[in-house]
């Protein structure tokens, strides 16, 4: 289990805000479970695998396409 920093949630909350990300949209993204994200976003859980943070992370240091 990987625990979840408040700056790392901080970060996935602003990167898809910018992108005007459903939950949805970004499970289909990242392949990281709707509920699981939603979970994390509104930080009711503190740690997850380490393959889901693998895929949140991959995706926060994705640099956006202009």
């Amino acid at each position: 289990m990987k625990s979840l920093s408040g700056i790392f949630i901080d970060a996935l909350v602003v990167k898809q805000a910018r992108q005007r990300l459903t939950f949805k949209q970004l499970s289909q993204i990242t392949g990281v479970n709707e509920v699981t994200i939603s979970k994390i976003v509104n930080r009711r859980i503190e740690a997850v695998q380490e393959r889901t943070f693998d895929k949140l992370n991959d995706w926060l240091l994705q640099e956006e396409k202009k």
